[in-house]
């Protein structure tokens, strides 16, 4: 009898162990089962690393404020954040890491072109949807052979009409017939913007005069602006990606006397830049989609610092965008399939109809996975503030 009481006391621990660990394991099960992840490919280190600083924090709060209301569909989400250090080889790499082994369902980012186009071949092989930022080359969604990339998207306008608006405003607002242009020439983005705003220009009757590069990285651009000064233009373009550059572009321009009206792109919208070089860069024209000034972003703007200590920029309003639309076409999937399939996202942004994002309601193009006829605004640098001038709404 007392052997038997000592056989089960020894063998008793080992099932209330077995008994727990199978408990845990079906837990871990079923919350493996509610959970979605959704990737960020953020800039937190390098050159660009103000907008993963401003972007995460409010996805952040976004997802756990959709979490405490139950999540979508019963199905909890979970922000996968990778550091692409602000370049394309590590923003590739870790594309590939959050689909092959994270198992994502979808992917914010990334913010610039260079990045956006090698990225969409993955989102095609992996068939899992990638809701580009500020990315906005036409070859990040349509590739050179006119081809959709069914798994990328984009929620920002495309360097065509940016070009195109910028030119015409030049042109016919300001009356400029003289253009030069300072393009970092190993960046999509810049080129675009440059093709696009050459193109119509010529065709309005404009000239160009200088057309001098240089490469991502660089800070010396005296050699160049010296140039331009001696070309005779009376506008210089720089469509930099990076408000830095465009800072660097205004002091050296200071420096060297030269005083023509400067245009640069959406990639300069950084509030940053207005405390580095704001009087250098006095009078500059600009683009955005949206603008960090109007009264619809006030009580955001003003709760996201004093919780985070940081400045929401439009890559904070850009991520919560794709965010946003990844949420809708998650909750579609699941109403239309049952099912968060990927695939089943990816046709529900597809098909986006008048759905409203963070900044805007917003119609997906189905066949160039743009958003429909999303305006422009044109900026000026007006005492280191931000002035808008006017909405380009595309044809």
């Amino acid at each position: 009898m007392r052997r038997y009481r000592m056989s089960f006391y020894i063998k008793l621990p080992g099932l209330v162990l077995a008994l727990i660990l199978l408990a845990s394991s079906l837990l871990t099960g079923c919350q493996q089962e509610k959970v979605l992840k959704i990737g960020y490919l953020a800039e937190q280190t390098g050159v660009e690393a103000y907008i993963g600083q401003a972007t995460i924090p409010a996805l952040e709060d976004r997802i756990a404020e959709v979490n405490s209301k139950g999540g979508i569909g019963g199905y909890q989400l979970k922000l996968i954040v990778y550091d692409t250090r602000s370049e394309v080889t590590d923003a590739v790499t870790v594309t590939k890491r959050m689909m092959e082994q994270d198992k994502v369902v979808a992917v914010i980012g990334p913010s610039w072109s260079a990045a956006g186009i090698p990225i969409a071949e993955i989102a095609n092989t992996n068939k899992i949807p990638v809701v580009a930022t500020t990315a906005s080359n036409v070859n990040v969604t349509v590739n050179e052979a006119g081809q959709l990339n069914p798994y990328m998207f984009r929620v920002c306008f495309i360097d065509p009409y940016q070009g195109y608006a910028l030119a015409d405003f030049a042109y016919n607002k300001l009356g400029k017939r003289k253009v030069a242009f300072l393009t970092d020439i190993a960046s999509p983005y810049t080129v675009g913007v440059h093709k696009f705003f050459k193109d119509h220009f010529v065709e309005l009757g404009g000239e160009v005069v200088a057309e001098e590069g240089y490469q991502t990285g660089d800070t010396e651009f005296r050699a160049q602006l010296a140039k331009i000064k001696d070309s005779g233009a009376d506008l210089l373009v720089a469509a930099a990606y990076t408000y830095k550059d465009a800072g660097l572009i205004g002091q050296q321009m200071e420096a060297l006397g030269l005083k023509i009206t400067v245009m640069g792109a959406d990639g300069w919208f950084v509030d940053d830049l207005l405390a580095m070089a704001g009087p250098q860069l006095e009078g500059a024209y600009l683009t955005t989609g949206v603008s960090t000034e109007s009264p619809e972003f006030a009580d955001f703007n003003a709760a996201f610092e004093k919780k985070h200590g940081v400045k929401a920029n439009i890559y904070t309003y850009y991520g919560l965008d794709a965010l946003y639309a990844i949420e809708y076409a998650i909750d579609k999937a699941i109403k239309d399939t049952g099912s968060p399939d990927p695939t089943a996202i990816k046709n529900a942004l597809e098909n986006m109809k008048d759905v409203q994002l963070f900044t805007s309601k917003v119609t997906m193009e189905p066949d160039t996975h743009n958003p429909h006829n999303k305006p422009l605004l044109i900026v000026k640098i007006t005492n280191s503030k931000w002035e808008i001038q006017e909405t380009f709404q595309p044809q």
